[in-house]
C-alpha cells in the first residue's frame, strides 16, 4: 500500500508511474485514512501504516509512503 500526497491528474497518471498500481481512493484527510484503516482492518496492529506514522507523514514534508502489508 501506497499514501501519497502528490497530485495527480488521472489515475491513469497514478498506474504509470506505480507498476503495481491497482486501485486508489479519492483524496482523504489524515482522520478519513485513519478512520477507513479501523473500518477495513480492524485492530492497529493490521493496518498497512500504524495512527503514529500516519499522522508523521501528514504533518511532514514527505510525499508518499509505503507498506509491503
Amino acid at each position: 500500500m501506497l499514501l501519497s500526497k502528490k497530485d495527480y491528474s488521472s489515475w491513469k497518471e497514478v498506474q504509470d508511474e506505480y507498476e503495481k498500481y491497482q486501485a486508489n481512493l479519492l483524496p482523504m484527510t489524515c482522520e478519513d485514512i485513519i478512520d477507513f484503516f479501523e473500518m477495513d482492518f480492524g485492530d492497529e496492529e493490521q493496518w498497512p501504516f500504524s495512527r503514529k506514522r500516519i499522522v508523521e507523514f501528514f504533518e511532514s514534508n514527505e510525499l508518499m509512503i509505503q507498506s509491503e502489508r
